[in-house]
Protein backbone atom coordinates (compact mmCIF):
# COMPACT_ATOMS: atom_id res chain seq x y z
CA UNK A 1 0.00 0.00 0.00
CA UNK A 2 2.81 2.40 0.89
CA UNK A 3 4.22 2.24 -2.65
CA UNK A 4 0.78 3.15 -4.02
CA UNK A 5 0.50 6.05 -1.57
CA UNK A 6 3.99 7.28 -2.45
CA UNK A 7 3.31 6.93 -6.17
CA UNK A 8 -0.01 8.75 -5.84
CA UNK A 9 1.63 11.47 -3.76
CA UNK A 10 4.40 11.87 -6.31
CA UNK A 11 1.84 12.14 -9.10
CA UNK A 12 0.04 14.84 -7.15
CA UNK A 13 3.24 16.83 -6.62
CA UNK A 14 4.25 16.53 -10.27
CA UNK A 15 0.70 17.29 -11.35
CA UNK A 16 0.50 20.33 -9.11
CA UNK A 17 3.74 21.69 -10.54
CA UNK A 18 2.60 21.20 -14.15
CA UNK A 19 -1.04 22.11 -13.72
CA UNK A 20 -2.51 25.56 -14.18
CA UNK A 21 -5.23 25.12 -11.57
CA UNK A 22 -6.73 22.64 -9.16
CA UNK A 23 -9.47 20.42 -10.59
CA UNK A 24 -13.10 21.11 -9.72
CA UNK A 25 -14.09 19.77 -6.29
CA UNK A 26 -10.45 19.26 -5.20
CA UNK A 27 -10.09 18.21 -1.60
CA UNK A 28 -10.98 15.53 0.91
CA UNK A 29 -14.49 14.34 1.68
CA UNK A 30 -15.83 11.84 4.19
CA UNK A 31 -18.96 10.36 5.70
CA UNK A 32 -19.27 7.97 8.61
CA UNK A 33 -22.80 6.60 8.86
CA UNK A 34 -24.23 6.56 12.39
CA UNK A 35 -26.15 3.71 14.00
CA UNK A 36 -29.52 5.40 13.49
CA UNK A 37 -28.93 5.74 9.73
CA UNK A 38 -27.69 2.16 9.37
CA UNK A 39 -30.65 0.85 11.40
CA UNK A 40 -33.04 2.69 9.09
CA UNK A 41 -31.20 1.38 6.00
CA UNK A 42 -30.65 -2.32 6.73
CA UNK A 43 -29.61 -3.03 3.12
CA UNK A 44 -26.82 -0.46 3.19
CA UNK A 45 -23.45 -2.16 3.41
CA UNK A 46 -21.37 1.03 3.53
CA UNK A 47 -20.46 2.30 7.01
CA UNK A 48 -17.84 4.86 5.94
CA UNK A 49 -16.70 6.45 2.68
CA UNK A 50 -13.88 8.86 1.84
CA UNK A 51 -12.97 10.59 -1.40
CA UNK A 52 -9.81 12.45 -2.29
CA UNK A 53 -9.88 14.62 -5.42
CA UNK A 54 -6.43 15.80 -6.47
CA UNK A 55 -4.60 17.10 -9.50
CA UNK A 56 -3.81 14.51 -12.18
CA UNK A 57 -0.21 14.07 -13.25
CA UNK A 58 1.19 16.58 -15.72
CA UNK A 59 1.58 13.71 -18.21
CA UNK A 60 -2.17 12.99 -18.14
CA UNK A 61 -3.08 16.66 -18.36
CA UNK A 62 -0.83 17.41 -21.33
CA UNK A 63 -1.73 14.29 -23.31
CA UNK A 64 -4.21 15.59 -25.90
CA UNK A 65 -5.63 12.08 -26.31
CA UNK A 66 -7.01 12.14 -22.76
CA UNK A 67 -9.22 14.58 -20.93
CA UNK A 68 -8.02 13.49 -17.49
CA UNK A 69 -7.82 16.40 -15.03
CA UNK A 70 -7.96 14.75 -11.60
CA UNK A 71 -7.32 11.68 -9.49
CA UNK A 72 -10.39 10.40 -7.67
CA UNK A 73 -9.45 8.06 -4.84
CA UNK A 74 -12.60 6.51 -3.37
CA UNK A 75 -12.39 4.31 -0.26
CA UNK A 76 -15.36 2.43 1.16
CA UNK A 77 -15.66 0.49 4.41
CA UNK A 78 -18.47 -2.04 4.72
CA UNK A 79 -20.19 -3.78 7.63
CA UNK A 80 -18.09 -6.55 9.13
CA UNK A 81 -14.76 -5.45 7.57
CA UNK A 82 -12.02 -3.29 9.09
CA UNK A 83 -10.10 -2.62 5.87
CA UNK A 84 -11.34 -0.32 3.12
CA UNK A 85 -12.12 -1.34 -0.43
CA UNK A 86 -10.58 1.20 -2.81
CA UNK A 87 -10.89 2.56 -6.32
CA UNK A 88 -7.94 4.75 -7.27
CA UNK A 89 -9.30 6.22 -10.48
CA UNK A 90 -8.73 9.09 -12.86
CA UNK A 91 -11.39 11.71 -13.60
CA UNK A 92 -12.46 14.00 -16.41
CA UNK A 93 -14.73 17.05 -16.22
CA UNK A 94 -18.37 16.28 -16.90
CA UNK A 95 -21.21 18.80 -16.67
CA UNK A 96 -20.99 20.29 -13.16
CA UNK A 97 -18.69 17.65 -11.73
CA UNK A 98 -16.34 14.79 -12.51
CA UNK A 99 -16.67 11.39 -14.12
CA UNK A 100 -14.10 9.01 -12.59
CA UNK A 101 -13.06 5.65 -13.99
CA UNK A 102 -12.60 2.86 -11.49
CA UNK A 103 -9.12 1.44 -11.11
CA UNK A 104 -8.06 -2.01 -12.14
CA UNK A 105 -6.16 -4.07 -9.57
CA UNK A 106 -3.25 -6.32 -10.40
CA UNK A 107 -5.22 -9.40 -9.34
CA UNK A 108 -5.72 -12.24 -11.74
CA UNK A 109 -8.98 -13.84 -10.66
CA UNK A 110 -11.73 -15.76 -12.38
CA UNK A 111 -14.50 -13.73 -13.99
CA UNK A 112 -17.68 -13.56 -11.91
CA UNK A 113 -20.71 -15.39 -13.22
CA UNK A 114 -22.96 -13.54 -10.77
CA UNK A 115 -24.00 -9.93 -11.32
CA UNK A 116 -25.05 -9.50 -7.67
CA UNK A 117 -23.46 -6.76 -5.59
CA UNK A 118 -21.33 -7.54 -2.57
CA UNK A 119 -17.97 -9.08 -1.74
CA UNK A 120 -16.71 -11.71 -4.17
CA UNK A 121 -13.51 -13.67 -4.87
CA UNK A 122 -13.95 -13.10 -8.62
CA UNK A 123 -13.67 -10.08 -10.91
CA UNK A 124 -16.00 -8.29 -13.29
CA UNK A 125 -14.90 -7.17 -16.73
CA UNK A 126 -13.83 -3.53 -16.45
CA UNK A 127 -13.52 -1.55 -13.25
CA UNK A 128 -16.64 0.61 -13.61
CA UNK A 129 -17.03 4.31 -12.89
CA UNK A 130 -18.47 6.86 -10.51
CA UNK A 131 -19.63 10.47 -10.79
CA UNK A 132 -18.82 13.27 -8.35
CA UNK A 133 -21.14 16.30 -8.25
CA UNK A 134 -20.80 19.29 -5.94
CA UNK A 135 -23.64 19.85 -3.47
CA UNK A 136 -24.08 22.53 -0.77
CA UNK A 137 -23.30 19.86 1.85
CA UNK A 138 -20.19 18.52 0.04
CA UNK A 139 -20.21 16.10 -2.89
CA UNK A 140 -22.54 13.38 -4.10
CA UNK A 141 -20.66 10.28 -5.27
CA UNK A 142 -22.82 8.07 -7.50
CA UNK A 143 -21.95 4.71 -9.02
CA UNK A 144 -22.43 5.13 -12.79
CA UNK A 145 -21.25 1.77 -14.10
CA UNK A 146 -20.85 -1.37 -11.97
CA UNK A 147 -17.90 -0.44 -9.75
CA UNK A 148 -15.14 -2.78 -8.57
CA UNK A 149 -13.23 -1.89 -5.41
CA UNK A 150 -10.36 -3.88 -3.90
CA UNK A 151 -8.44 -3.71 -0.60
CA UNK A 152 -4.73 -2.87 -0.43
CA UNK A 153 -2.23 -4.13 -1.51
CA UNK A 154 -4.37 -4.23 -4.70
CA UNK A 155 -2.89 -7.46 -6.04
CA UNK A 156 -5.50 -9.88 -4.73
CA UNK A 157 -9.14 -10.05 -3.67
CA UNK A 158 -11.65 -10.06 -2.26
CA UNK A 159 -13.45 -7.58 -4.50
CA UNK A 160 -16.39 -5.36 -3.60
CA UNK A 161 -19.01 -4.56 -6.23
CA UNK A 162 -21.75 -1.94 -6.39
CA UNK A 163 -24.12 -1.36 -9.28
CA UNK A 164 -26.01 1.81 -10.23
CA UNK A 165 -29.32 0.04 -9.59
CA UNK A 166 -28.53 -0.80 -5.95
CA UNK A 167 -30.77 1.68 -4.10
CA UNK A 168 -28.95 1.37 -0.75
CA UNK A 169 -25.36 1.37 -2.03
CA UNK A 170 -25.07 3.47 -5.19
CA UNK A 171 -25.00 7.11 -3.97
CA UNK A 172 -23.17 8.69 -1.04
CA UNK A 173 -23.28 12.29 0.17
CA UNK A 174 -19.86 13.13 1.58
CA UNK A 175 -18.89 16.29 3.48
CA UNK A 176 -15.68 18.21 2.89
CA UNK A 177 -13.18 17.68 5.66
CA UNK A 178 -10.07 19.56 6.70
CA UNK A 179 -8.49 16.26 7.73
CA UNK A 180 -5.73 14.78 5.61
CA UNK A 181 -7.24 12.28 3.19
CA UNK A 182 -6.75 8.75 4.46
Amino acid sequence: MWSVVVATGAALVVGAAGATKAPPLAGCYERVYDTAHLTAHKGQRVVRATLSIGVASAEWQTDKGHSIIANGDLKIWVRGRNQSFDSLGVCRAEDDGLHCNGSLSAAEADTCKSKRDGIRQCRIEGAGSFQVVGKPEGVLVTVQERLELVPAPYDSGPFLYFSPTNAENHAFLLKKTSEVCK
